[in-house]
Parts: structure tokens; C-alpha cells; sequence
């Protein structure tokens, strides 16, 4: 691991840093941890923006899941699966969303158990 990194961007689930020494690329997201230099990152950049959320929200196989939106991986036994809002904190954190820093938080974006009594 690098020592010297720099967050380029963060969300409530990960965050995107840069090593300034050898200038590759960490993606940490929820439990799992990308490392890409420049080029892989601009090509998931490009492969994520082009995802089709539509369609796999409306995709029957994955009725029952929470995670319904699937993203293939050159290994052919590895999918990773997310679900709408962690798929729009992902495109944030790889600058395909932009957001208003002054924005209100939604309810998706607190992290506290709510209970009505």
C-alpha cells in the first residue's frame, strides 16, 4: 500500500485516493478495493457510466435481492452486485455524478437507525 496518498474524492461508503508517488490509484468501496493506474481507472470509469440501471432494476432473476444491479469482472466466476444507491455513490466517487456540496442530505445518506415510537 501506499504511504503518500491523497482522497480525491469521498462518499459515504468509500472514497477514491492517489498515491503521489507511484501515481496509481485506490478505489475503496464498502468491503471491497481497486487498484488501477490512469488508464485502467478511466476505462472502469467508462464502463461504469455506461451500465444500464434500468435494466437490471427491471430484471427478474433478481426480484427477491436487495442488490439487483450486476457488474461483470474479467474473472468470469466474479460479479459484483449493488443496489441503486450504492451504484449512484459509486459514479459520485468516479466523477460521472457531480452533486451540490449544499445539497440536503436524503434519508439514504444518514447512517442511524430511526425508530417511531
Amino acid at each position: 500500500m501506499c504511504q503518500e496518498s491523497k482522497i480525491i474524492a469521498t462518499v459515504k461508503n468509500g472514497e477514491l485516493c492517489m498515491c503521489r508517488s507511484c501515481e496509481n490509484f485506490s478505489l475503496t468501496f464498502n468491503n471491497m478495493l481497486f487498484r488501477f493506474d490512469k488508464s485502467e481507472l478511466m476505462q472502469f470509469r467508462d464502463y461504469v457510466s455506461k451500465i444500464d440501471i434500468d435494466y437490471w432494476l427491471a430484471h427478474p432473476a433478481f426480484e427477491m435481492q436487495k442488490r439487483k444491479i450486476l457488474v461483470e469482472t474479467f474473472n468470469q466466476d466474479l460479479f459484483l452486485i449493488f443496489d441503486e444507491y450504492e451504484m449512484e455513490q459509486l459514479k459520485t466517487l468516479l466523477g460521472i455524478n457531480t452533486y451540490d456540496k449544499q445539497a440536503p442530505l436524503s434519508a439514504g445518506d444518514i447512517d442511524y437507525p430511526f425508530c417511531l415510537n
